[in-house]
């Protein structure tokens, strides 16, 4: 598995505004369902607040990692969303957050949301991928990361 694989251009954002954690999540899960990632956005969002209220997403670093698993979801995806104005996460170094990355996986035994948050983790945790990352202005540009990152 490759995470340019489950790239959709359609979920990747430069300038994202929201008001709030909670304003993007409905925001990105409104993308997810409009993408037909997911066939009942309720659900989803209701999955991915569920989660957040279990443990912050906020990885620290200026990134949250967003996510579900559930029923809803189609098929494995995830939005990476670069805000306009950074905001508040309750993120692990109480920093705020600058870049969204919300992933989306169904429920299934090959637990697919697990493989994509490790492969994103061991690349966010490279200083110059997460610094290319949270500077890229390009669908191009991340997608060439990407290619970069599975090397």
């Amino acid at each position: 598995m490759e995470l340019i694989e489950m790239m959709n251009e359609e979920l990747v954002k430069f300038d994202f505004e929201a008001d709030s954690k909670e304003d993007a999540i409905n925001k990105i899960g409104n993308l997810m369902y409009e993408s037909k990632i997911v066939s009942d956005k309720e659900k989803y969002i209701e999955g991915v607040f569920q989660r957040e209220k279990e443990c912050s997403t906020g990885i620290g670093m200026g990134v949250a990692i967003p996510h579900c698993k559930c029923n809803a979801v189609n098929k494995a995806a995830f939005a990476l969303i670069k805000l306009k104005n950074e905001m508040e996460w309750s993120s692990l170094d109480n920093e705020p957050v600058k870049y969204i990355i919300m992933l989306a996986a169904p429920d299934n035994s090959d637990n697919i949301h697990l493989k994509m948050l490790s492969l994103l983790a061991k690349n966010l945790m490279e200083d110059d991928f997460r610094n290319k990352l949270i500077e890229a202005e390009s669908i191009e540009t991340i997608k060439n990361l990407f290619r970069e990152g599975e090397r």
